[in-house]
């Protein structure tokens, strides 16, 4: 048997020594190309599985930014006042689900809570079917969050809406609460009444700092020596 088998070892390695040379590299250069397209396919699955959009009873619809290709849905709705675009969109156990996907987030957040509650909202109007839920995709690790569509939620939600449309209909004053990092970044500074408010404050608080410094202090500060 091990005489069987060292001949037929030797005749495969003549013919693969006999074979073209340019042969025996494509057939290497096509195996290393399956082998990665598998790896690939398999983080690929692994991720959908995160964010928990691949199921045996799940399909992907039309939607924005997560999957390139497809046209984007946008819901606009004038009888609720509200319009919005869902990251992505999934058929779910007989609902269309929303997905809102938020990479740089570090937690979850009111906001992003209300945004997904909103697109509940709008899916209901135009799917003719209340979402149950909703998914929050946050970070660069892609952690699934399940927000429930409760009625706790949606009271939640329609007070902070019934707030801003007072605030915009001039009922109740506006009265924000300006954070020194958010500020700095804010596209529509310049034109922020409040922003000037709190520069003006900040600027005082400063002169008041210093009127309350000792002359040997101020020199310190100055670096001024004897």
């Amino acid at each position: 048997m091990k005489e069987w088998f060292r001949k037929h070892f030797i005749d495969l390695l003549g013919d693969i020594a006999a074979t073209d040379t340019n042969i025996v590299l494509l057939t290497i250069l096509l195996v290393v190309i399956v082998i990665v397209l598998d790896a690939v396919s398999m983080v690929a699955r692994k991720k959908r599985q995160e964010t928990g959009i691949e199921s045996n009873k799940t399909r992907i619809l039309p939607s924005t930014n997560v999957i390139e290709g497809l046209p984007a849905r946008e819901y606009v709705s004038e009888i609720q006042g509200l319009a919005g675009k869902p990251d992505a969109l999934i058929h779910e156990n007989g609902f269309v689900i929303p997905i809102e996907r938020k990479p740089l987030a570090k937690k979850l957040r009111d906001r992003y809570v209300a945004q997904l509650l909103v697109y509940m909202r709008l899916v209901e109007e135009f799917e003719g079917k209340r979402p149950p839920y909703g998914y929050l995709v946050l970070g660069p690790q892609c952690r699934r969050i399940k927000i429930n569509n409760s009625k706790k939620r949606q009271d939640w939600l329609q007070k902070h809406l019934n707030e801003m449309r007072d605030i915009v209909d001039g009922k109740i004053p506006c009265t924000p609460l300006p954070h020194p990092k958010k500020c700095k970044r804010c596209n529509v500074r310049h034109a922020c009444t409040h922003a000037a408010v709190e520069e003006a404050v900040q600027i005082n608080s400063k002169k008041k700092r210093a009127a309350k410094q000792t002359p040997a202090s101020q020199e310190k500060e100055a670096g001024v020596t004897r």
